[in-house]
């Protein structure tokens, strides 16, 4: 996939971009109390009763957009169900496997406090203080989403990543879960802890030219739990902290009582930031307050795709240390929405926001559009699909996710600034989509927008 993002230093600040729901209706009604046949699935709702329709695809339901009440039912959408993403190759190639992800930890994760060794920076940049290694404080039973990343182990900054102001909005306990693992699949990249490519400190690729510097190796944080975020509901994790869902089941518990509608959160926007606001240079000259990528305009205004239903999204303003330019992170992605709604206004998607000095909007975009189920296809970063046996019990078996990527942005040194992660159904509260993240880490060169250090995804 093509990914790039570009440093800006101008200043700026944060907006709230409050976008009203689409009417729009593609096979599916979200808005009136009419029923609606399209594409042969019928939809109706009678008395707070839902009718559901045989024809829906891969085991998902299609309810009706009608509740008693005064309510709105939305039909079938995003998934609270979490993505992985894999190890693909750039937008359209095949993805792979990441080496040593087949690799599983131990079932018994460490209660306690512990202090592991990782790979040591070298770093080119001789004043920066980011950690050489960090301190694991994850325990799955304290339900800590921040430690879950790594973040906020101590106040040791130079042992953790610290951070202010930490929120998770959600209404739903059961939205997001602190977990060891994701899956029953023994042995695949979301099996039982899998988490043993932790240990592998993550370098961009080289593009052969010996001209070209590359940045330090990032050493890996030794978070051994994952976080994970869904638009519906997330099964509690067994006694070793791993989470299996049943099969299918992110195609009908969709629906998380999160905050619907209302557009996007603050500081999130949807308008246009690069070349001062008026779009059309992405990533160059940021107006420190809209999308600087200017991946979310097409997704909510061109295409109207902007209903967000079952939102759940989470806050933290990090403190960058001396000397360091920029971060990394680990994340996947699956959605209970593909294949039958690919390329609808039911294209539910997640977004990890910065608000950096250096640079303002979306850092996970695909292409030149937000990460949703047809952005994920279209670039063929779906590594599993339908009934691969890498999808059992994750819910989502039928559907579709992705393997590991990281995403990499860019900071200030000794600037703070906001990070936020969202995820939303769009148009409807059915069908569940979901994300894991981890391994949150400072990186001392930052990012630049090149082929080998570029900001954005890249396949792990």
């Amino acid at each position: 996939m093509a990914f790039a993002c570009a440093d800006d230093t101008s200043d700026g600040g944060t907006a709230d971009d409050d976008v009203g729901e689409s009417s729009d209706t593609v096979g599916e009604e979200t808005t009136n109390g009419e029923d609606t046949t399209t594409n042969g699935e019928e939809q109706g709702e009678t008395m707070g009763e839902t009718t559901m329709d045989d024809t829906t695809d891969m085991g998902e339901t299609t309810m009706d957009d009608t509740t008693d009440m005064g309510e709105t039912t939305m039909d079938d959408t995003t998934d609270m169900g979490e993505t992985t993403m894999d190890d693909t190759t750039d937008m359209g190639e095949t993805a792979m496997d990441t080496t040593d992800m087949g690799e599983t930890m131990d079932d018994t994760t460490d209660m306690g406090m512990e202090e592991e060794t990782t790979t040591t920076t070298t770093n080119q940049n001789p004043d920066c203080e980011a950690p050489a290694q960090y301190v694991d404080c994850d325990d799955f039973q304290t339900n800590d989403a921040f430690q879950a990343l790594g973040i906020n182990c101590g106040d040791d900054a130079s042992s953790t990543v610290i951070a202010s102001n930490t929120t998770m909005n959600s209404n739903n306990s059961a939205a997001w879960r602190v977990a060891t693992g994701f899956g029953s699949a023994p042995g695949s990249n979301f099996g039982n802890l899998l988490w043993a490519a932790n240990d592998d400190a993550w370098q961009p690729p080289d593009d052969g030219d010996p001209n070209t510097p590359l940045p330090d190796p990032i050493p890996a944080n030794t978070s051994s739990t994952i976080l994970i975020v869904s638009s519906g509901v997330v099964a509690a994790p067994n006694a070793q902290g791993v989470v299996v869902e049943g099969n299918g089941s992110q195609g009908g518990n969709g629906n998380n009582n999160n905050e619907d509608n209302g557009g996007l959160p603050a500081p999130l926007s949807a308008q246009y930031g690069s070349n001062m606001g008026n779009g059309g240079t992405p990533f160059m000259d940021c107006d420190l307050v809209n999308d600087c990528s200017d991946s979310l305009y097409d997704h909510w205004f061109t295409n109207g795709w902007n209903n967000p239903n079952d939102k759940l999204w989470m806050t933290m303003d990090l403190e960058v240390p001396a000397g360091t330019e920029g971060y990394i992170f680990d994340f996947a992605y699956f959605s209970s929405e593909f294949p039958a709604y690919y390329n609808t206004q039911f294209n539910d998607l997640f977004i990890a926001w910065s608000t950096s000095e250096s640079y303002t909007g979306n850092i996970t975009f695909v292409n030149d559009a937000p990460l949703t189920i047809t952005s994920l296809e279209d670039a063929g970063a779906f590594a599993y699909k339908d009934n691969a046996p890498e999808l059992a019990g994750t819910g989502f078996e039928g559907n579709a996710g992705t393997g590991w990527f990281v995403a990499r942005g860019s900071a200030v040194p000794e600037e703070t600034f906001q990070l936020t992660f969202f995820i939303a159904d769009m148009a409807d509260s059915i069908l569940a989509t979901g994300a894991l993240l981890d391994n949150f880490r400072w990186e001392c060169t930052g990012c630049i927008p090149s082929e080998v250090n570029s900001c954005g995804i890249q396949p792990q």
